[in-house]
């Protein structure tokens, strides 16, 4: 019992050391994976701000709309390897970001924005590690496609407050310029179209105004330099709304590279505690597995005592079996012994009253032969009887005669009788 509790402890041990294996062998796969999410956001990033370097220098710089897969803002031109949330520090930037001065033109729009963005507003922690898996879930499926749905609405409302701005300092440059000649008002005509489909397209086009062939005047109208101006000012409005959407997304690539520096440092320790604690259950494993090669060692040689205790088990069976046969046959001799004694009794007193029937016969015999002899001496002695009696009969007669002769005096009582006189026996 104590080898088989052994046995089962051994056991049990070494499935809880494998499944102790497996899951660090998870945890290694999953640390890996956020390195790698870490290092896709990092190249991400540098993407986003080699895009709005790019942009600054004046580039066309298209931002492309592909579904949830692409997050809006949170990447320029750059898809998301499938690890493209963003997380709470991203999202505290976007909805800051939200709070740009183009916003301000959309007066009746300003209250649903707000509501908005109040639902999605989210606490930051100290510690961004200690979020719980819940609250990722919840920010991944729940806020984030509100998340995007907000952005691209904000960023539809950026384009067309941009487009209007820019229609509004056309018409103005139209009415204050009588000289201009008609084809430049068919070719703006024909701008229009451009600047109103960008919203249907879902693409940011911040163009400049395409070049238009203009005339040689003789000098420049006022309302014409005040257009220019007001296009000036209008363009450093918007070169100052883009610097400062540069400057905060530089900020926030510096963050994130600290953060994902400290991060890749911590994974980078937990990986090192994760692999000595590995090395160690390996060690703890490979005694574990000593001990269940001598446990099964030691298993097989009980096995091989059991079998041996079976056999002599077996054997002293069939001893005990022969032994009781043995044991039978014993008080079955003993029985034929006694009755082979009971029989040899009968026949001796089978023999004795044959020989005392023998005897008696002979004594028979003898008493009939004794018989025959006192019969024929009795014949005799009656013969002899009858003879004496015979003779007794003539002396009896002859003494009667003696008696008549009187020849003495009779001495005799006459009351003698003749019986009491002796036979044979004369009186003279």
């Amino acid at each position: 019992m104590d080898d088989s509790d052994e046995q089962k402890r051994l056991v049990s041990v070494s499935e809880e050391s494998a499944e102790r294996l497996q899951y660090l062998c998870t945890i290694v796969q999953f640390v890996t994976l956020i390195a790698h999410s870490v290092r896709s956001a990092t190249s991400h990033t540098y993407v986003a701000s080699r895009v709005a370097q790019q942009r600054l220098s004046g580039e066309r710089i298209l931002f492309l709309e592909r579904g949830p897969q692409q997050s809006g803002l949170c990447g320029y031109a750059s898809q998301r390897d499938g690890d493209d949330d963003c997380d709470d520090s991203e999202l505290s930037r976007l909805v800051s970001v939200v709070h740009m001065p183009a916003l301000a033109a959309s007066g009746s729009c300003s209250a649903d924005i707000e509501q908005r963005v109040q639902s999605l507003a989210v606490t930051i922690p100290d510690d961004p590690e200690s979020d719980s898996f819940a609250e990722r879930a919840e920010n991944y499926y729940q806020k984030r496609p509100q998340l995007i749905a907000l952005l691209h609405d904000l960023h539809h409302r950026y384009l067309y407050l941009a487009d209007r701005y820019a229609q509004s300092l056309l018409h103005r440059h139209h009415r204050r310029t009588s000289s201009v000649p008609s084809d430049l008002d068919a070719d703006e005509d024909t701008d229009l179209p451009d600047s109103t489909c960008s919203d249907a397209e879902s693409s940011l086009s911040f163009q400049t105004l395409p070049a238009q062939p203009r005339p040689q005047f003789q000098g420049p109208t006022p309302g014409v330099a005040a257009a220019d101006l007001d296009m000036i000012m209008a363009e450093l409005v918007l070169a100052a709304v883009e610097r400062d959407l540069v400057e905060a997304e530089g900020a926030e690539v510096e963050r994130r590279l600290a953060e994902s520096a400290r991060k890749i440092e911590l994974q980078g320790s937990l990986v090192e505690v994760l692999e000595a604690e590995r090395m160690v259950l390996l060690g703890e494993n490979a005694r574990l597995g000593f001990r269940a090669v001598a446990a099964e060692e030691e298993a097989r040689a009980v096995a091989a005592e059991l079998g041996y205790m079976r056999r002599r088990a077996a054997e002293l069976a069939r001893a005990v079996v022969k032994l009781r046969e043995d044991h039978r046959v014993c008080l079955l001799g003993r029985r034929i012994e006694g009755l082979q004694a009971q029989i040899y009794g009968l026949e001796r007193r089978n023999r004795e009253c044959f020989e005392a029937m023998a005897r008696r016969e002979k004594e028979k015999g003898e008493a009939r032969a004794e018989v025959d002899r006192l019969r024929e001496e009795n014949r005799r002695l009656r013969q002899e009887a009858e003879a004496a009696r015979a003779r007794r009969r003539w002396g009896r007669s002859w003494w009667e005669r003696v008696r008549r002769f009187d020849w003495a005096p009779a001495s005799c009582a006459p009351h003698v009788r003749e019986s009491k006189v002796p036979k044979n026996c004369f009186y003279i």
